[in-house]
């Protein structure tokens, strides 16, 4: 889990001698008719499976809340160019009434930008269920639940169930994982077996294939060059050119800069 290390409420106006290291700047919009008296906001980090927050803003439900408010979230020691999903819950008197979900791309000392739109809760599941008060596992319909394979997650958010043939898991932290790794993902593997990540019964695929029925393949979803004895290439030269996965071919003159035969 990442240290969050602070979500502050700071309302309309933007003081950037405020900004300390790498954070999200997070501006809440919505319809004022939702007369929302707090926010709760938490969020992944795409590549490791990494969390942040939930944290509810204010802690007590004291005014009511205007769109154009901001947080700022200040993170700990975060890869720069990792993508961040932000989900954010506004909440009516302890009651979640609206939410919404927003992504960025992190900038390692930086300050980013993210705008989240708030809608109202759809009315088969008003209360939302994606989240539990004082949860060490993860919710499901407004139920906190233990960790499990099935029921993955920590902190109250909303439970995921693993899947079963990219992973072998549920983590301490509440993550989908194979191994000590990521769940698998990725054109190049189908399988978690034995705690590493694999296509069929042999290694994961190289750069440029896919695992296509347990056999690592050069295809068209794995390759924007052409394809050569399985592997693939840059398609740009006079004995391998092409484009899209398709085969390569062999020109006489060269190949030209959109990857054709002169």
């Amino acid at each position: 889990m990442l240290a969050l290390v602070c979500a502050v409420l700071l309302g309309a106006c933007r003081d950037p001698a405020r900004a300390s290291g790498t954070a999200l700047y997070v501006t809440t919009e919505f319809d004022p008719t939702l007369l929302l008296t707090q926010v709760r906001v938490w969020g992944t980090v795409e590549g490791d499976g990494s969390t942040f927050g939930p944290d509810l803003l204010p802690e007590q439900p004291d005014r009511l809340l205007y769109s154009g408010e901001t947080l700022r979230v200040l993170l700990g020691d975060i890869a720069n160019g990792t993508q961040a999903q932000v989900s954010i819950e506004g909440l009516r008197n302890g009651v979640v009434v609206a939410r919404g979900q927003g992504s960025a791309q992190i900038r390692d000392g930086y300050e980013v930008d993210v705008t989240l739109r708030l809608e109202p809760a759809t009315p088969d599941n008003p209360d939302g269920g994606t989240f539990c008060v004082g949860c060490d596992g993860c919710c499901r319909q407004g139920v906190c639940l233990d960790r499990t394979f099935q029921t993955c997650g920590a902190g109250g958010i909303a439970c995921v169930t693993c899947d079963e043939a990219r992973a072998d898991t549920c983590d301490s932290r509440g993550v989908c994982v194979c191994g000590k790794n990521p769940a698998c993902s990725g054109v190049g593997v189908d399988r978690c077996a034995n705690g590493q990540c694999r296509c069929g019964n042999g290694p994961a695929c190289a750069a440029g294939q896919a695992c296509v029925n347990g056999t690592c393949l050069c295809t068209s979803n794995s390759c924007s060059g052409c394809c050569l004895n399985n592997t693939c290439q840059q398609g740009n030269t006079k004995d391998a050119c092409g484009k899209g996965g398709e085969a390569c071919f062999q020109c006489k003159k060269g190949c030209d800069t959109d990857r054709t035969c002169k």
